[in-house]
């Protein structure tokens, strides 16, 4: 454990005006992104279903995956692949985590553009200074919208538009990521693709390392982080998103990020939800 924040914390840090904000969280919602400012303490054992980019911004963190005999590890800045099972110890580190779009695409889209071999579960990064300064300027509001929309595209590359290949899986997706409160059956999306529930079941797998149901209820917790932001209470926004209730959202947080919404999700976070870009009109 660091001895204290102040001697971890990177000089350039300082600058950016968040040290006087310390026990303040941010949350950045985008379409399919999501991007966490917030000190996380210990993190049982979770998997995501899109790529994570981890940051201790001021200080290194805990980290280990969750197989037999592995070693936990001291270390700043990594990426980790959707599914990868994993738990962290960040103790009093300030950590940014930025979640990519669910499955496959955009985590292949992250290895390309940081030249990483998109096989491996863990890539354990240089020093992330900048990223550092970058995400202290963000939880202290610095950065207006525009230009945290750049710094996002220059980081992971820009949202890739599609969650797979295959026509069938594209369509599932898109109809549960639009209305994931709905009680989505996997028969009923599979009759609507023409082909059986377990062959979309595979489709699904095979394309995005996830299941439709693995999908719905991440976009429920995005639809539920929309909702407290916009001034619902947890149990209301967990119930409005397709949760049957404050129970089943609390066990869904901790299955998908380790650890119980309230500790992200409270009075002391600043939530954005940031409209979907529209394409722009072509020249008359």
């Amino acid at each position: 454990m660091l001895a204290s924040v102040e001697a971890a914390r990177p000089p350039g840090l300082v600058r950016t005006g968040y040290a006087e904000r310390m026990s303040q969280a941010r949350i950045d919602v985008w379409q399919d992104r999501v991007l966490s400012i917030a000190r996380l303490g210990r993190v049982a054992v979770h998997a995501h279903t899109g790529s994570a980019l981890l940051v201790g911004i001021d200080g290194p963190f805990g980290f280990r995956e969750a197989l037999p005999g592995a070693p936990w590890r001291s270390v700043e800045h990594l990426v980790v692949a959707p599914a990868c099972l994993h738990e962290l110890d960040c103790g009093d580190t300030l950590m940014g985590v930025l979640l990519l779009t669910p499955g496959q695409v955009d985590h292949r889209q992250l290895c390309e553009h940081a030249e990483l071999p998109a096989f491996e579960n863990v890539h354990v990064l240089g020093s992330p200074r900048r990223r550092r300064e970058a995400l202290g300027a963000i939880l202290a509001g610095e950065l207006p919208e525009e230009e945290l929309d750049a710094w996002m595209t220059r980081q992971v590359g820009p949202p890739p538009g599609r969650y797979g290949s295959d026509a069938r899986v594209e369509e599932v997706a898109v109809l549960i990521s639009r209305q994931p409160e709905l009680p989505w059956r996997l028969d009923a999306l599979a009759a609507r693709t023409g082909v059986s529930p377990s062959r979309l079941q595979h489709l699904f797998q095979t394309e995005l390392g996830v299941t439709p149901r693995q999908l719905r209820t991440w976009q429920r917790l995005r639809e539920v982080t929309r909702r407290f932001a916009a001034g619902e209470n947890l149990t209301l926004a967990a119930h409005e998103s397709g949760f049957v209730d404050s129970a089943h959202l609390s066990k869904a947080f901790r299955h998908f990020f380790g650890i119980a919404p309230s500790r992200v999700l409270s009075g002391g976070t600043r939530v954005c939800v940031h409209a979907p870009r529209l394409p722009a009109p072509d020249p008359a």
